[in-house]
């Protein structure tokens, strides 16, 4: 694996993981508000490195 891909990875596993801790939790919630950050930061980390919406795609088939 790539380190783009790894990153892409990390994005949607990270997107993934807000969604459901905003569900479970309320998304106004400190557990939720640290998530959706994390999210941001590994997203931000994801395009910096050049991935393309392919790349999420494969990120998100192979979960």
């Amino acid at each position: 694996m790539t380190s783009k891909q790894h990153l892409a990875a990390l994005a949607v596993a990270a997107g993934r993981d807000m969604v459901r801790i905003g569900a479970q939790h309320g998304i106004e919630s400190d557990a939720a508000q640290h998530a959706a950050h994390l999210a941001s930061v590994a997203a931000d980390a994801a395009e910096a490195a050049g991935c393309t919406p392919a790349d999420y795609a494969h990120a998100r088939a192979d979960r």
